[in-house]
């Protein structure tokens, strides 16, 4: 029986978002940061990384041209998020913290989520795993996402990945509610809860 599958809570929350110019640096916007993951959706491949003291890690340390290709980005660990998306010919940037104090913040209702991955073939890439399915989806993730289970342990127990999100709830003009925004948190393994 599903019970208190979604609970609406309440943080504070500061954000903050600008258009950039096409001319901007986009890895010195992400590098603030400093620790945590990267998703990046290029024109051509979906790229998972790692922030590393502000550093950005690709599996091989692959580069990028990320002003060139880049349609979306989400930089983000468990407390703040940097968006950063392609609109026209601009970047879009919003970046969000919660659980702050002081009076940047505000106070928001939220709903915490799971979404289970595409991905049950995992294979050992270094400090990255290989994860795909039959259907010919393929990437590549930090071997964190996995904790503490091997690529073996993945396989032989037929685990998957589950991206965790936070989804913010605000309200119209007659109070009706509907998400206004939403960030990753982290991904793990599916636990089945």
């Amino acid at each position: 029986m599903l019970v208190n599958i979604y609970n609406i809570e309440t943080i504070c929350s500061e954000v903050q978002t600008k258009e950039m110019d096409n001319d901007i640096n986009i890895i010195e916007e992400i590098e603030k940061l400093q620790n945590g993951y990267i998703v990046c959706w290029l024109d051509y491949a979906v790229l998972f990384g790692k922030l590393q003291s502000g550093e950005i890690k690709f599996y091989d340390n692959a580069s990028h041209n990320l002003n060139k290709y880049l349609q979306k980005l989400r930089a983000f660990n468990e407390k703040e998020e940097i968006y950063i998306w392609r609109s026209k010919d601009k970047f879009k940037f919003r970046y969000r913290k919660d659980d702050i104090s002081g009076e940047e913040g505000k106070e928001i209702e939220y709903i915490d989520a799971k979404q289970i991955m595409y991905g049950s073939s995992f294979e050992d890439r270094g400090d990255f795993v290989e994860v795909s399915e039959n259907r010919g989806i393929k990437y590549i993730v930090p071997k964190e996402f996995i904790g503490n289970s091997t690529v073996d342990d993945m396989n032989r127990h037929k685990k998957r990945l589950v991206l965790h999100t936070r989804n913010y709830i605000g309200y119209n003009e007659i109070g009706q509610a509907g998400f206004v925004d939403s960030r990753f948190l982290n991904i793990s393994i599916h636990r089945g809860d």
